[in-house]
């Protein structure tokens, strides 16, 4: 094929492989009990199980960020399942509420800001954690008020962390 008509063809190939690339908006996002979006492109929830995880797959997501604590769960290899399914595998493992300390709220900004608009699945045993990350985010990176990141946290899963992300907002 001559380079001049080499152009068109991958012109071509470019647009088709835009129209069919994932938007947040274009995720039909499996049931995974106790999962809620607070926002296009982001699900909350608490441990996936392995299919949930592979629907997930199915469905065009392709983060995963996590927040259990290291060695928290070990009913199965979740780092495996995620290398297999070729998603990217996020982790901020926050074990007590001293994990939650504005380095790893900086380390979840920037997995956040590296995922961009890609569609995420971000979860720990609950949600709450997601939702202290959240809400600390808001008020430490975005400067909200604590009221304002405590409401972006609950939206997000915050629930009986509220006290010390409080606490630690109240802290600045």
């Amino acid at each position: 094929m001559k380079a001049s008509n080499r152009l068109p063809a991958l012109a071509a190939a470019a647009l088709l492989v835009g129209a069919c690339a994932t938007t947040p908006d274009s995720v039909q996002w499996p049931r995974i009990e106790g999962s809620h979006q607070p926002e296009a492109g982001r699900m909350i929830a608490g441990q996936p199980t392995p299919a949930e995880l592979v629907a997930a797959e199915r469905a065009g997501v392709r983060h995963v960020v996590n927040a259990r604590d290291i060695g928290e769960f070990d009913a199965w290899n979740q780092t495996a399942l995620m290398d297999s399914l070729e998603m990217t595998y996020h982790r901020v493992p926050i074990g007590s509420t001293d994990d939650l300390d504005r380095d790893a709220v900086a380390a979840f900004d920037r997995i956040l800001a590296d995922i961009g608009d890609d569609p995420a699945l971000l979860h720990c045993a609950s949600g709450n954690r997601i939702g202290a990350l959240y809400a600390l985010r808001a008020g430490w990176i975005r400067g909200h008020d604590t009221e304002t990141a405590i409401e972006i946290g609950k939206a997000h899963g915050l629930t009986g962390l509220e006290a010390p992300v409080r606490e630690k907002l109240a802290d600045d």
